[in-house]
């Protein structure tokens, strides 16, 4: 199943909201304070984990004048026949459901409603629908990785060496300890998980094709190495923020789903790749496209290099007024007028746009464009 619509009421600055979404990507881009957080803030509230009161309660709705918490509902689609199956032995009347919107209404467990076209299903235990769900998970920190660590953190799988044990789990090394043996199979273990490390970099990384990434480990510490064309090895201190982020961030995002079934996950970013030189920004947003085969996102931004121009249908734009945060779901009218605007980007602004073009002013008597670039030639 994936979700296809958001439907927001009174949170923060939204009054009402119904944000639809693309299979794949859906990106958020505006200005900044115009709710793009707030959005992702209301998606992840419908986390039993997460808080929903009348702390959160939009200032200018009528809810907030009558007392009442926000209202999230996420419209979820596609659903095949094996997830059929198992929400059918939840509830008889979703044994055959294609679409239903999952509500939440309050901070607590008896607050959550099933929408089932136009009824809602009462379901006195909401644990197990939860669970069948996509799992929604927002970053808008990631660990980065460090320049040395201790096998006793590893080893007791610590929350904050999570993107280490994740940098040798994509290495092919699933007991940590294996690395520190003194031994043959030790050493050659480092080794082989290093190549693959440096090869899966190598991949997505555009920036430095020469780039080798190496674990060392000197008695009861790993070290993590990096070496490029014009260096010997080094730290990761000694490397850019962009990089280091890019890093962590695909060690993390490949660990996870890389044992997961499709949508299994829902995940939201919060400016990723803020650090990133715009060529940059553009392997990082390959890198989403191939996380997208499997589980949707949502990500905000500034950059319109973290925009794939190929697909403007997943583009929203995010504005805010007198009545509070507004999404635009054709970004893509009058030659991207709607984005322009939001991010006041203009012609003027730009040094370059490749290394060769042509400018044309169009004039107003029509011409056959052969002709037009014939004249243009000589």
């Amino acid at each position: 199943m994936v979700l296809s619509n958001i439907r927001i009421k009174a949170f923060k600055s939204v009054q009402s909201l119904t944000l639809p979404l693309d299979p794949k990507i859906t990106v958020l881009i505006g200005p900044n304070e115009s709710g793009k957080t707030n959005i992702l803030k209301a998606i992840e509230s419908i986390n039993s984990d997460q808080p929903l009161n009348l702390e959160q309660t939009c200032q200018f709705s009528g809810s907030y004048a009558e007392g009442k918490p926000p209202q999230i509902g996420l419209e979820l689609d596609q659903i095949n026949r094996k997830e059929q199956a198992v929400l059918g032995k939840i509830h008889e009347a979703l044994r055959n459901a294609e679409s239903f919107t999952l509500w939440r209404m309050g901070p607590d467990a008896k607050d959550y409603r099933i929408q089932l076209n136009d009824k809602f299903i009462a379901i006195e235990n909401m644990k197990p629908i939860l669970k069948n769900l996509p799992q929604i998970l927002y970053f808008d920190k990631i660990n980065v990785v460090k320049d040395q660590i201790d096998i006793d953190s590893l080893t007791k799988a610590n929350s904050d060496v999570l993107t280490e044990l994740n940098l040798l789990k994509i290495g092919g090394i699933q007991e940590p300890g294996l690395i520190f043996e003194d031994s043959t199979r030790g050493r050659r273990a480092a080794e082989e998980a290093s190549r693959e490390i440096t090869r899966r970099i190598q991949e997505v990384w555009s920036q430095e094709p020469t780039l080798e990434i190496k674990l060392r480990v000197n008695g009861r510490l790993m070290y993590l190495d990096f070496s490029d064309a014009t260096t010997v090895y080094d730290t990761p201190k000694t490397r850019s923020p962009g990089f280091l982020w890019y890093l962590s961030f695909y060690i993390n995002f490949i660990a996870t789903i890389s044992e997961s079934d499709s949508n299994s996950y829902l995940f939201l970013l919060d400016e990723p790749g803020v650090h990133l030189h715009p060529s940059g920004q553009k392997d990082l947003t390959n890198l989403l496209e191939n996380i997208s085969v499997k589980n949707q996102l949502i990500y905000t931004t500034h950059s319109p290099f973290m925009i794939n121009r190929s697909h403007p249908e997943r583009v929203r734009v995010i504005t805010k007024d007198e009545n509070g945060t507004n999404v635009n779901s054709e970004a893509y009218q009058e030659n991207w007028k709607p984005l322009r605007q939001s991010i006041g980007l203009s012609v003027g602004d730009l040094f370059f746009f490749n290394s060769s073009g042509i400018l044309l002013e169009i004039p107003s008597k029509k011409y056959r464009i052969r002709e037009v670039f014939k004249k243009k030639r000589s």
